[in-house]
């Protein structure tokens, strides 16, 4: 009786904690809180405009991607990307107004499916960040992950700009 008792004491115990932790997993609305809105974009730029050439896969900029873009671009993004492990992501990216087709800043806001597929995930992201610190940064909570990258070194600290707002947004979540 006593064993029983207390068996059934870690089982609930063991519920309780998988209940609350599967409640800590954001959904894809957390996107529309913590994106980059036009206050984030730098004077002198502008939301970039996709080349015709990538509309079947960049539809629109800003873009909440569809699964196939995902699929095509999981692996691009980050080396290892597993697309399967992505949820959903929504990309922003930023041009310099005089170069209106460029990618000089580009933002990536992924969600993954789940608690394991997030630690991979993340883990990938932010080793490939730290190789590249001085044109990325990777912000993360729970499921999310936001990967802001430079294509030069001295837009730096654009993206350091908008991580801080960003991470506000990621903060009252």
């Amino acid at each position: 009786m006593k064993r029983g008792l207390i068996a059934a004491g870690i089982l609930l115990f063991l519920v309780t904690l998988t209940v609350s932790k599967g409640n800590t997993r954001l959904k894809s609305d957390v996107i529309d809180i913590v994106r980059i809105t036009d206050s984030d974009i730098p004077a002198g730029f502008t939301y970039g405009t996709v080349p015709e050439v990538y509309k079947k896969t960049l539809k629109n900029n800003p873009w909440m991607m569809d699964q196939d873009a995902i699929r095509r671009l999981a692996g691009k993004i980050y080396p290892g990307g597993d697309y399967n492990h992505i949820a959903s992501m929504y990309v922003t990216i930023i041009a310099a107004k005089q170069r209106p087709y460029g990618d000089d800043i580009v933002c990536y806001f992924m969600l993954f499916t789940d608690d394991k597929a997030a630690r991979e995930e993340i883990r990938k992201v932010t080793s490939f960040a730290g190789f590249n610190s001085d044109r990325s940064i990777v912000l993360t909570k729970d499921n999310l992950a936001v990967f802001l990258f430079v294509d030069d070194v001295n837009n730096y600290h654009y993206i350091r700009d908008m991580a801080a707002s960003i991470e506000g947004r990621i903060k009252k979540l």
